[in-house]
């Protein structure tokens, strides 16, 4: 999720350097840019919303709509792992130095609406690593939740 607000940062950092180098010829006139840099910024805020929006949709989602857990393709009884189903709902941005992977998983939730994706890294500096998997195939670190890792032995 971070990726999402450093790339807000950058967008407007750019735009406001250009719209301060394009005001300073004075050739242009003072709504075109300003107009341009209103656009750009609207259409960029657009966008954030909706990856927000498919970020959040796991932690709005209840159990009884899951109809099956895959762990690394292989389909588990979606009733042994409830808490499994919460644990990875709790949502907490990390930083991540460096992580030295040991062993990694791949979980599919799926429910009525949509399938969702997440990848658990058990690293050996880092603890459990649980990172989500949106509809474009970006990663999102969310958590370190050391608990998961006992319905993945």
């Amino acid at each position: 999720m971070g990726s999402i607000y450093i790339g807000i940062i950058f967008v407007c950092f750019i735009a406001t350097v250009l719209l301060i180098a394009v005001l300073r010829l004075k050739t242009v006139k003072f709504y075109i840019p300003i107009g341009i840099y209103i656009i750009v910024l609207f259409f960029y805020s657009l966008k954030v919303t909706a990856d927000i929006k498919n970020y959040q949709s796991y932690n709005r989602e209840d159990f009884s709509d899951v109809t099956g857990i895959s762990i690394n393709n292989v389909m588990v009884d979606k009733e042994q792992y409830k808490m499994f189903f919460e644990g990875l709902k709790y949502d907490k941005f990390s930083w991540v130095n460096h992580p030295i992977k040991r062993k990694e998983y791949f979980i599919n939730i799926f429910t009525r609406k949509k399938v969702y994706k997440f990848k658990v890294w058990d690293t050996h500096n880092q603890g459990v690593l649980v990172s989500r998997i949106n509809d474009d195939g970006k990663e999102f670190v969310t958590n370190r939740n050391d608990y998961i890792l006992q319905y993945l032995k």
